[in-house]
């Protein structure tokens, strides 16, 4: 459920975004009017103090852990550099002057034994819904990886179900309301949710889900800009067809059935390539269908349990009975060249034998373009909204034309 609400939360404030903004008249003006006096950059950095919620989506924060009491607060603080657009390029002034940068964060859960002092590194975006003289309401997603877990192990940290690995994803967002204190002070609070998940590379995969207030102090190196928005003319649409190869790894424990210490820690491979048909009908929406060949080592795969021994896997014999076709449909929000991409699919033909997977799949992640329309991106496969099967890099090419 948790999980659904953050995909929820990734997709609808954007959606809301895209309405409420094309609803705001911009001032006429020449670009060059309200650029050509500004500094190289506006940047600043900020300190944000979290206070929060763990929310008990697993029997592990729930109390069946070492100490067993249930795992409720834990507290973070981030360390940003970030960067305050000024109007210099079209897409500032089509997304309300966003602003973006990168972030140190370290949180502490009051339980170092079994969970560590997970540390991350990610990026973000923040995009105002509604600017005032004084004041800023808005909206900021952010996307990285996070270390330094004290993740499962069957003999020393066997409680521990939420993290099975040393490195997981980071995803955070949240809604909040900033009050300029001067032109180079400001104070920032909001509400905040934030997941940890490693998307099937390592079991058990549980993941934590957070809930938080926070508070944020920023200090700009200069004056904050006047930002005046210009009317920018209607987008172009445009047609594309993209081409993408993505690969992952994804991880499964067999345990024998008789003595619960011998266990094979089993990794499949997986990969796919994708072709999709889309078209941009504005700045910030594109809608496309395509369809996505898989290969899946999983698929087709048994296990059998030798007396007093460890587990043995068998994969398929033909290669054929490890491949999937999916088609899906796609949208995807832009903003200049970052997407934030998201897929609905069914498998119009998947190997009915074991570890076959369920009908409907659904992607979501982020995508960057280059200039040369060469992408990456990086996607969560998942299936009923909820559940992570594998986390998908990915690699791919657009034509476009107009």
């Amino acid at each position: 459920m948790f999980r659904k609400l953050l995909i929820i939360s990734i997709i609808i404030p954007f959606s809301v975004l895209s309405y409420a903004s094309n609803g705001i008249s911009l001032t006429k003006k020449n670009k060059s009017d309200s650029t050509k006096t500004l500094p190289k950059r506006y940047n600043y950095l900020s300190l944000r103090y979290t206070p929060g919620y763990i929310l008990p989506t697993n029997d592990f924060v729930k109390g069946e852990n070492e100490s067993g009491d249930p795992i409720r607060y834990y507290q973070a603080l981030d360390i940003s550099y970030g960067v305050q657009t000024d109007g210099r390029k079209d897409w500032h002034h089509i997304f309300n002057f966003p602003y973006y940068g990168v972030s140190f964060y370290n949180a502490n859960f009051f339980n170092v034994d079994e969970l560590g002092l997970p540390t991350a590194l990610y990026g973000f975006i923040g995009i105002p819904i509604k600017r005032k003289e004084n004041s800023l309401f808005g909206y900021e997603l952010g996307f990285g990886l996070t270390y330094n877990w004290e993740a499962y192990d069957a003999y020393d940290n066997p409680f521990n179900i939420a993290i099975g690995s040393y490195r997981t994803v980071y995803v955070n967002a949240n809604m909040f309301y900033e009050y300029y204190i001067n032109k180079r002070w400001s104070a920032r609070g909001g509400l905040g949710f934030t997941h940890f998940s490693n998307g099937g590379t390592k079991k058990p995969n549980s993941g934590l889900n957070l809930v938080s207030p926070f508070f944020q102090l920023t200090y700009n190196f200069k004056d904050r800009p006047e930002l005046i928005r210009i009317a920018q003319p209607e987008y172009e649409q445009h047609y594309e067809v993209a081409i993408q190869f993505g690969s992952g790894a994804k991880n499964k424990i067999y345990t024998n059935r008789e003595n619960k210490e011998l266990i094979n820690d089993a990794m499949f491979s997986f990969s796919n390539i994708s072709a999709a048909f889309l078209k941009q009908t504005t700045w910030k929406n594109k809608f496309g269908a395509g369809f996505d060949l898989t290969y899946d080592e999983m698929i087709g795969s048994k296990v059998t349990y030798p007396d007093n021994e460890i587990p043995v896997v068998h994969q398929a014999d033909k290669f054929t009975d490890k491949l999937i076709l999916g088609l899906y449909g796609t949208y995807e929000f832009t903003i200049d060249r970052l997407s934030v991409a998201s897929y609905f699919g069914a498998f119009a033909f998947r190997n009915s034998r074991s570890n076959a997977p369920n009908l409907l799949y659904q992607k979501f992640g982020l995508k960057y373009h280059f200039k040369r329309d060469i992408y990456v991106g990086l996607l969560v496969r998942a299936h009923n909204f909820s559940v992570a099967d594998v986390i998908e890099w990915n690699i791919g090419y657009r034509i476009k034309w107009n």
